[in-house]
């Protein structure tokens, strides 16, 4: 099944967007202590892994700053061991990781798109 492709970049941003706005500045602390934000998190960051997946390999190609690999292999690892997360590993992956996701698919996602 094919997606549409600004649409699913689209779901890509505004998870990340999503996260990185929950998290604000929670600290590492009380973010592994925080169940509700937890699995909030791992919520978006399945979202942005399945959507990258659904990326067609030309579109992956044109943006290499987009880290497709990592984003799908983070949702992998989430799904697959989920009764083994390393919440801090996520903590740093939302904190560093996702601004510069964002950053990066703004430059693609057409500005009218982000407001639907």
């Amino acid at each position: 099944m094919q997606h549409d492709v600004t649409a699913t970049l689209l779901d890509m941003l505004l998870a990340a967007k999503r996260a990185v706005s929950r998290l604000g500045e929670t600290s590492e602390d009380e973010f592994v202590e925080n169940e509700d934000m937890i699995w909030f998190m791992f919520s978006q960051l399945i979202i942005i892994g399945e959507a990258a997946n659904r990326i067609d390999k030309t579109t992956q190609s044109a943006h290499p700053s987009i880290p497709w690999k990592a984003a799908i292999a983070t949702r992998h690892r989430l799904i697959h061991g989920y009764d083994s997360v390393d919440w801090k590993i996520v903590y740093t992956a939302v904190k560093q990781d996702l601004p510069g996701l964002i950053l990066e698919l703004s430059k693609i996602v057409p500005v009218e798109d982000e407001t639907s």
